[in-house]
């Protein structure tokens, strides 16, 4: 944690569909299974362009004949066995880890703002081993649920509001930074995002990845 002295900027972070996923836990679950089966390394890309709840119909898209129900049933036995990990109920997003390091070393002081209980979300952090790189968090039963920017006006007050930015996959995201009166980051790497949706409350700036979020934040934040 940077000093006070040291702080470059303040930078919030949604937590599910920003920092964390439990479809993401799907994917590299998947990547774990398809790569078993296929003998070969399966990149996230490719498991996210070939993706669907259909067990039969993903097996089809990569190649793999499920008819003979011997093979079949082996197949859905691993899954089942791969997908029941608790590593792969909730996990942190590709590059997020590496983007909250950053942030830290970088003179950032870090929070969390989500619609998801204390407990949960600290239980989740904490097990992920990211929860230390936080200032404070605010939780759906700490404060006023979002967008009503309460939570941010706790977290942050007193703090030049140029110097905030507000990182999230939802509208109540943007509104609520919006509110708040700093600017704000669409979040696009999470699966289920709509970005036409998001477009529609007003994001700044809209970041495809985790990594993309620094080049933003170090442009904007002087």
């Amino acid at each position: 944690m940077p000093n006070v002295e040291e702080i470059k900027g303040h930078i919030v972070f949604d937590c599910d569909g920003t920092l964390i996923s439990s479809q993401e836990g799907i994917i590299q679950g998947l990547q774990q299974l398809l790569g078993e089966v296929l003998k070969r390394e399966v990149p996230r890309s490719e498991v996210v362009d070939k993706y669907t709840a259909d067990m039969h119909d993903l097996a089809w898209r990569f190649g793999l004949n499920i008819s003979d129900e011997t093979v079949r049933d082996a197949l859905f036995k691993r899954w089942i066995e791969i997908s029941n990990q608790d590593r792969l109920k909730y996990v942190l997003f590709d590059e997020m880890k590496d983007l909250l390091i950053k942030l830290g070393e970088s003179g950032y002081r870090l929070y969390v703002w989500t619609a998801r209980d204390r407990m949960s979300t600290l239980s989740i952090l904490k097990s992920l081993d990211v929860a230390k790189f936080f200032y404070e968090f605010r939780c759906l039963d700490d404060t006023i649920p979002k967008p009503h920017p309460m939570g941010l006006q706790e977290m942050l007050e007193g703090v030049d509001k140029s110097k905030v930015i507000m990182i999230g996959d939802s509208i109540t995201d943007m509104q609520g930074a919006r509110e708040f009166g700093c600017k704000s980051i669409g979040a696009l790497w999470c699966t289920h995002v709509n970005e036409e949706i998001l477009n529609g409350a007003r994001p700044n700036f809209k970041a495809k990845t985790p990594s993309e979020c620094f080049e933003i934040i170090e442009r904007e934040i002087k």
